[in-house]
């Protein structure tokens, strides 16, 4: 994809200006035909492309690795940036290629067809729409300190996200606004034998999905940033701010194994706490008080049944409002 990549990024440079064909052939070094054919392509997967006559423009912008070079401000975080037109799962290829990626490396999809999502679950993102992103971390860091990781990156969107919302956390790994899911978080693990090869943070935003783009069976928990603030998300940006704010987290974590930092975040933000939910696992339905959020990242919540304050560590399970998702 590589001249259409080429396309993508002067177009997303060059946002909210209209550009002319004649203007992108020049500025790509090729001919108009060449230009038109590969928009035409790119109209039909559909990437949010607009011409009319000789003009052409992005809906929104588009993930762009120039765009996100430009903002970024890490050490080592988001260096290197894969960036690929479609793939299952930036998750799987990340782990499946994972000798070959370097500490910090990201990887970013336009578009995925087979995301993962906690307890096994799909995270689907049409072309453009979102952001599919994959973190490699090849750190030494304990392992049961990991789980810890969810987290950390929960926080980092948090901070990343003030720019355009005011958004939420659903303990372990969800990201809410207007208490419907916006993003999410997944974090793997690959070993030989015991050493630790890698850890793997999947995460995926819906930026500017429309509704209707959303599976009808998930329409009434899930939504996007552009549907609810009513304006477009500029991804590039918001991956350097996320790296950004991972990468100070994370740093400041491997040096003290302090986890208030991230933590205090999540709590503050957790759309949780302070109110009665179910906790669902494969076995029972209970319903509970969320409590607070410990310094080990765990949950803590007072059963109804038995009155037992208890902390949860496990993320398989699933906790529920009474008719809603939160």
């Amino acid at each position: 994809m590589t001249f259409k990549q080429d396309i993508i990024d002067a177009l997303t440079l060059a946002y909210p200006q209209i550009l002319t064909f004649e203007n992108l052939a020049s500025e790509l070094m090729a001919s108009q035909e060449r230009v038109v054919q590969s928009v035409t392509e790119l109209q039909e997967q559909n990437y949010p492309i607009s011409t009319q006559g000789k003009d052409i423009h992005l809906a929104y912008p588009l993930l762009s690795v120039p765009a996100i070079l430009k903002q970024l401000e890490t050490d080592f975080i988001g260096k290197p940036v894969q960036l690929h037109a479609r793939m299952d799962s930036t998750n799987s290829y990340a782990k499946e290629n994972l000798t070959d990626l370097i500490n910090g490396e990201i990887i970013l999809a336009h578009e995925q067809t087979a995301g993962k999502g906690r307890l096994g679950r799909n995270w689907t993102s049409p072309a453009g729409a979102s952001i599919s992103l994959s973190l490699v971390l090849k750190s030494d860091i304990p392992f049961e300190r990991i789980p810890l990781l969810t987290q950390l990156t929960a926080a980092s969107l948090v901070k990343a996200l003030d720019a355009w919302a005011d958004v939420q956390i659903k303990w372990p790994n969800d990201i809410i606004l207007n208490n419907k899911k916006i993003a999410g978080v997944l974090v793997e693990t690959e070993f030989s034998g015991r050493s630790l090869n890698g850890i793997v943070i999947g995460i995926g935003i819906n930026t500017n999905v429309d509704q209707m783009d959303i599976p009808e069976d998930l329409q009434s928990k899930a939504t996007s940033i552009r549907e609810e603030k009513a304006g477009e998300t500029d991804p590039n940006k918001l991956v350097a701010r996320f790296l950004k704010h991972f990468e100070n987290f994370y740093v400041a974590f491997l040096g003290s194994q302090h986890t208030e930092p991230f933590l205090s975040i999540c709590r503050e933000q957790s759309v949780l706490i302070g109110k009665d939910y179910w906790i669902i696992d494969k076995e029972q339905k209970r319903k509970a008080s969320i409590r607070t959020i410990d310094p080990t990242g765990g949950l803590v919540v007072t059963y109804h049944d038995t009155n037992k304050t208890e902390v949860i560590t496990s993320s398989d399970l699933s906790i529920r409002g009474e008719h809603t998702y939160v």
